[in-house]
């Protein structure tokens, strides 16, 4: 394939209870919005970052290809769960071409998987400080080193989300990591350059995706297996409400005979365990970096939960904002209602991301 930056691309989010795509323009330094999708998935459908249902995956972005008259084939889309691993690293100072040829060696002391079993990649921090207590590295001691991120995915992952892209008529082209769409996409309306240290939330059905982020680097990346699913488990359970008026009431929609009061002691009770699991990311990254998360951003369903960005604030003591990366995107508003689009862009914050991206690999 002959693929350059300027090759068009169509963003595809496949997320455990829906699909998203999304197509960005970029004109005189602006993105503007070409196309947006979002289409229900089955219960079940993708389970752990794994496509179990692959003929319903296929049938929605089929639907949402048709719908949004989609041209072009080729696709950038992402994946994240426990079988995506991402870690710093400390390594000589060598060539790309180099680091390329040893780096398989250096990540099998890092990946808790059969290193045949996952595909490796690496983007170069910078320099890094020897450290004496650091772990021991299969490369010669005593050298100058570099500190880079590793990043592994299982094989089962990747191809899951390959052959049902291909199946509906699309050509994967790049494949991306959920944390990293997520930091292009804030980027869009956030200087994170020169912000220190700040987290970006994913708050999913199924996952929280948690990104740590330092001056706009990514400094921790983890996937924490539970979400905003149990709140909706819960809200049927202890007010016997339908599964379908549950998002109504996540987004503040409550029925006569249900008082905001019992909403909000069952968003609180639903997020103890996931604020726990924050809890013990941010002291990690603390402990291990002398720094201190100062704000906090949240994107995801889970972002729409009416009150959930107070219990976040109340809890962590630092503030905390619900991303909107369409808020810095032109959208005609002869092909766009922008009140339907307000409503998307925390739902649309990974394909926004992935959208941003262009085949720029040699």
């Amino acid at each position: 394939m002959f693929l350059d930056e300027n090759t068009p691309l169509v963003a595809v989010d496949i997320g455990s209870h829906s699909a998203v795509i999304a197509q960005l323009n970029l004109i005189k330094g602006r993105y503007e919005l070409m196309n947006l999708g979002v289409l229900p998935l089955e219960e079940e459908s993708v389970v752990g970052g794994v496509v179990k249902k692959p003929d319903e995956v296929v049938d929605a972005l089929k639907q949402l290809v048709k719908a949004e008259k989609i041209q072009c084939t080729h696709a950038v889309t992402s994946v994240a769960g426990e079988a995506v691993i991402t870690k710093k690293i400390k390594v000589p100072v060598m060539s790309e071409e180099e680091l390329a040829q040893n780096i398989a060696k250096e990540a099998e002391q890092y990946i808790p998987f059969d290193i045949d079993d996952v595909r490796i990649d690496f983007q170069v921090l910078g320099s890094a400080q020897n450290d004496q207590e650091e772990e021991e590295s299969t490369f010669e001691e005593d050298e100058d080193k570099m500190e880079i991120l590793l990043v592994a995915v299982q094989n089962e992952i990747i191809e899951s989300r390959a052959d049902v892209l291909v199946e509906a008529g699309l050509k994967p082209v790049i494949v991306d990591l959920d944390a990293f769409a997520m930091v292009n996409a804030l980027s869009l309306t956030t200087n994170l350059s020169s912000m220190g240290a700040v987290a970006l939330i994913d708050l999913g059905d199924s996952f929280t995706h948690l990104n740590i982020v330092t001056n706009g680097v990514t400094s921790l990346v983890r996937d924490i297996p539970m979400g905003g699913g149990y709140c909706s488990r819960r809200m049927m359970s202890k007010l016997e409400v339908p599964f379908k008026q549950t998002a109504k009431m996540k987004r503040g929609e409550l029925p006569k005979n249900i008082e905001k009061e019992s909403v909000l002691e069952i968003l609180t009770f639903s997020f103890e365990k996931v604020l726990e699991e924050m809890d013990k990311s941010f002291e990690f990254f603390s402990t291990s970096t002398n720094e201190q998360v100062k704000r906090i951003f949240i994107c995801g369903g889970g972002a729409l939960i009416s009150g959930v960005d107070n219990l976040l604030t109340d809890h962590f003591r630092i503030p905390v904002e619900i991303v909107d990366p369409l808020k810095s995107v032109k959208a005609n508003p002869k092909k766009f209602d922008q009140e339907i689009l307000n409503n998307l862009g925390t739902l649309a914050t990974v394909a926004i991301g992935l959208a941003t991206r262009r085949f720029d690999y040699k």
